[in-house]
């Protein structure tokens, strides 16, 4: 089947069922969206008590995907693209949701923000969480700086961790193309009011060429991929309302790279290591909620070379540390019946240092960076309120910032939603959003102020015993966007970004046994910015590097009995710019269709074995414009729970 068919079959099929089987499942008696999530406003709510758009990457699906990475399942998500997910082990996968730049999605595990001070925009490398140890995953999509102030003009992709109170064992190994080969176990168990849970997992790759070899030497050597991390969480309930969490995890792994686009090395390493230590307080009542969380965490990059197959470099060492301090506190309780509140203050705190030592043939040279930080303090806060027969609710916060460089900013979100029946649900919001200049960004230019965004969406939620089904549009335009000057080669406000989309959403159950699931992303961007060929004058791209207009997918996932459990997809992914080069023209790169399959097999109520086919049809494709993408990929693996 050509890619163009496939392509069609997805659009057509994904748009058939959002509008055409509503007629065939509307008589069935209707559930209200049931799963509970917390990342909305930070209290425990269900989907249909926010007028926000919120996605759950339940334990179920990550299990059916074993043997992929965190990277590549947000991947397949509605209004998400991460280059950089489908190339070889190590590659650190940018996230791209709704359009917005790197670093412009805020990650938070287990409620709390993570990043990388010393990246250029904080970014936050999704290596460093393995999907072993995750219980579920909730997306919020569009500008949630009200209640989680930098970085969250995108969106929040909270990653909960797991965390059980009850005596288990849990493990699985797995290996598989590429050399790629995992093993984890974790252990949980309570005793009284303690219980604990603790892991490990120890991956690795062989890999292939992270550089494509554009001119067929077939001298490019394979790049390697090894990774361990550990976890522990211990829980204290004090009593039957009050309960203390704490917990720690590192991850640390080491990277094959190569010298950039094209380029092969044979001797250059990538370290990189987090580790997140913290405690969380949390007091729960009927509808009053007190919780105070405080997290440090330690962020460590190297990149080593050797550069014995360089002429004039014969050695660099380049080391970031970073450190990071988090601390916040809200309160929530319902004023009366129908309004809920909810107050909070946060602390963030971020440090980082730089150490470079060459030898090259004009001799050694070395520069270190003094430390350099910056902190910023908030208050904030929301008002749910419902009407009494819970048709209309509406939500309604603001933010106040003050940062240590900058000065001040404020945010604000109004999420009204509207039920027109037991089926249908009309959901909007308008908010603003901003995110603050980085430690790096600024130790280049100290009047750097903070990006802004102001964002407006729409949409309509459909559900029923069967089927859920959700469309929604949406459009944001982006002031005083930071980027790179090539005249003074320095940092400026200066980029202006307009985006508007659709997201189309179906999951229908079509029998017990059945299950189908699709998904469509249209993306338009525009961005006024430096011309990249001249760097001398101003442009207006209509497009937006890395980010494709279209993409879509849809599963097919049938349960031949209590044991055996299988699934095929197919994802497709338009064709997208990225850049040409240094004073080049960008590069057009071609679409591709994916297609995959997963099948699991019960061999008692203890032990499974999987097995997991990425890119079955061997799609040759790039990601990012001279490197590599995985070929097809199989993995094979058991699993004890």
């Amino acid at each position: 089947m050509s890619k163009k068919l496939i392509t069609l079959c997805v659009s057509l099929t994904a748009t058939t069922l959002l509008f055409g089987q509503k007629d065939s499942v509307s008589k069935n008696k209707s559930n209200t969206l049931e799963d509970v999530i917390v990342t909305a406003n930070k209290i425990e709510q269900k989907q249909n008590a926010t007028g926000k758009v919120v996605s759950v990457i339940t334990a179920a699906q990550i299990q059916a995907n074993a043997g992929r990475s965190v990277a590549q399942i947000l991947n397949e998500e509605a209004g998400l693209y991460l280059p950089g997910a489908l190339s070889n082990a190590g590659t650190v996968p940018s996230i791209y949701m709704r359009g917005a730049s790197s670093g412009r999605t805020l990650v938070l595990i287990d409620g709390a923000p993570v990043g990388d001070p010393s990246m250029i925009s904080n970014e936050f490398d999704l290596n460093l969480v393995p999907l072993s140890q995750i219980e579920k995953i909730e997306i919020l999509k569009g500008a949630q700086s009200t209640m989680y102030g930098s970085d969250a003009i995108g969106g929040v992709i909270n990653i909960i961790t797991k965390n059980k109170d009850t005596k288990s064992w849990g493990g699985s190994y797995s290996t598989g193309t590429y050399g790629t080969q995992k093993y984890d176990l974790q252990h949980a168990r309570s005793f009284n009011k303690l219980s604990y849970a603790v892991g490990f997992e120890n991956q690795s790759a062989t890999g292939f060429s992270s550089a494509t070899d554009k001119n067929n030497t077939g001298n490019f050597d394979k790049d390697g991929y090894h990774n361990k991390s550990w976890f522990a969480n211990v829980n204290y309930n004090l009593n039957s309302n009050l309960k203390l969490k704490a917990y720690s995890r590192k991850s640390a792994y080491t990277a094959d790279i190569d010298y950039g686009a094209f380029k092969d090395d044979k001797d250059d390493k990538f370290n990189n290591a987090t580790q997140l230590s913290g405690f969380a307080l949390d007091y729960k009542k009927a509808s009053t909620h007190f919780q105070i969380q405080y997290q440090y965490s330690t962020q460590d990059r190297q990149y080593i070379n050797d550069s014995i197959d360089k002429k004039y470099i014969k050695y660099e060492n380049n080391q970031y540390v970073g450190k990071s301090h988090f601390a916040d506190m809200f309160f929530s309780n319902a004023i009366s019946k129908n309004i809920q509140w909810i107050i909070g203050s946060d602390f963030r705190y971020g440090s980082y240092n730089q150490n470079y030592f060459s030898i090259s043939a004009w001799g050694p040279y070395s520069d270190n960076f003094k430390d350099t930080f910056q902190y910023q303090n908030a208050v904030y806060g929301s008002l749910l309120i419902h009407s009494n027969n819970n048709n209309w609710l509406l939500e309604l916060g603001g933010r106040y910032n003050k940062q240590s460089r900058y000065g001040s900013n404020t945010t604000y979100t109004l999420s009204p939603s509207y039920k027109l029946d037991e089926q249908n649900r009309l959901i909007a919001s308008v908010s603003t959003g901003f995110k603050a200049p980085s430690l790096y960004q600024l130790s280049y230019n100290s009047n750097l102020l903070p990006e802004n965004s102001f964002n407006t969406e729409i949409g309509w939620e459909h559900k029923t015993n069967n089927l859920f089904a959700r469309a929604v549009y949406y459009n944001r335009t982006i002031n005083n966007g930071i980027d790179y000057n090539y005249i003074d080669y320095n940092f400026f406000n200066f980029i202006q970004q307009k985006v508007n989309g659709l997201e189309l959403e179906l999951n229908y159950k079509l029998s017990p046994k059945n299950t189908l699931v699709a998904n469509y992303t249209l993306m338009n961007g525009q961005e006024t910015n430096q011309n990249r060929i001249t760097t001398t004058d101003t442009i207006t791209y209509n497009y937006l590097l890395k980010r494709p207009k279209h993409s879509g997918g849809i599963s097919w996932q049938y349960k031949f009995s209590d044991r055996l459990d299988f699934s095929v997809s197919a994802r497709y992914t338009s064709k997208r710019y990225d850049v040409g080069g240094y004073a080049a023209p960008d590069v057009l790169l071609n679409y591709y269709t994916l297609v995959n399959a997963h099948v699991s097999y019960k061999l008692n109520r203890r032990w499974i074995v999987f097995a997991d086919g990425q890119n079955l049809g061997e799609d040759h494709f790039q990601e990012i414009n001279g490197y590599n993408a995985i070929g097809r990929m199989l993995i094979f693996g058991i699993r004890l729970r």
